[in-house]
């Protein structure tokens, strides 16, 4: 109790001596709604820029599930925050490691690319994935396998996914979920300033192919890219895009093609 007193204190001071602060918290581990309330409840939300949060999970459970987290956690922003005062929620610190009772390294490089997309499909916008390096040797221990690269460097797969990831929509913005009538497969359009679009695609379920309807300018060869970095020859039959859904992104380039609304 004598924290939330101290955290709103420090807040005022910080503000004060910098009314220019971006100032973020409180970097909770997990998602504690109890704790968050609590401190909501001191007022120091006035002082905050944004709400940091920490959103690691079992590992049964993907990037995805955290969805129903922000959801409730923005009602309860919105419930103490000052009127017409909009905070966002950060995704200070996640991770998934690659140890020998974690996620096998093709699921962390999965799941670094799907926190990322996913938390911007649910107005996250800064994602910091833990983490950078391996901290250690042992395959046994979780600590040293956080990592998107290990102890000398060298690159995990989770390494490459992100690679690709930065280079193929670099420039984009996630514009909306596509429904492909299966909760469990996700298919995000995105765009860039000159207005072309981009699908990445992946499913939580077994690998899987869906058809994405097409309208526009859509090139009738369209180039695809693995998770990895590989590209490939996308499907077309007709005016539908067919995708091969897979635990890894996969992302197509349409141009100025667009994705029919249904």
């Amino acid at each position: 109790e004598v924290a939330f007193p101290l955290a709103l204190a420090t807040c005022k001071a910080v503000r004060e001596a910098d009314p220019k602060a971006t100032i973020a918290a409180p970097a909770t581990s997990g998602i504690p709604f109890e704790f968050l309330e609590e401190f909501f409840k001191s007022g120091v939300l006035a002082q905050l820029d944004a709400v940091s949060v920490h959103p690691y999970r079992n590992y049964s459970k993907s990037p995805e599930t955290a969805a129903e987290d922000y959801q409730k956690l923005r009602a309860l922003i919105d419930r103490y925050a000052p009127p017409g005062k909009k905070l966002p929620i950060l995704s200070g610190e996640w991770g998934y490691a690659s140890h020998t009772k974690g996620v096998s390294p093709e699921t962390q490089a999965a799941f670094i690319v799907r926190q990322q997309l996913s938390n911007l499909l649910n107005g996250v916008p800064l994602s910091i994935w833990y983490d950078w390096k391996d901290d250690g040797p042992d395959a046994n221990e979780r600590e040293h396998n956080f990592g998107a690269v290990t102890l000398d460097l060298k690159p995990k797969p989770a390494y490459l996914a992100v690679q690709t990831m930065t280079r193929e929509l670099t420039g984009y913005r996630v514009l909306r979920r596509v429904e492909v009538g299966n909760e469990k497969d996700f298919v995000l359009a995105f765009s860039n300033p000159a207005k072309n679009q981009k699908l990445v695609a992946w499913t939580l379920a077994e690998p899987h192919a869906v058809k994405v309807e097409l309208s526009g300018r859509t090139p009738k060869q369209l180039s695809a890219v693995r998770n990895n970095g590989e590209t490939f020859p996308a499907t077309v039959e007709g005016r539908s895009l067919v995708l091969d859904l897979a635990g890894g992104a996969t992302y197509v380039t349409l141009g100025r093609g667009t994705v029919k609304r249904r």
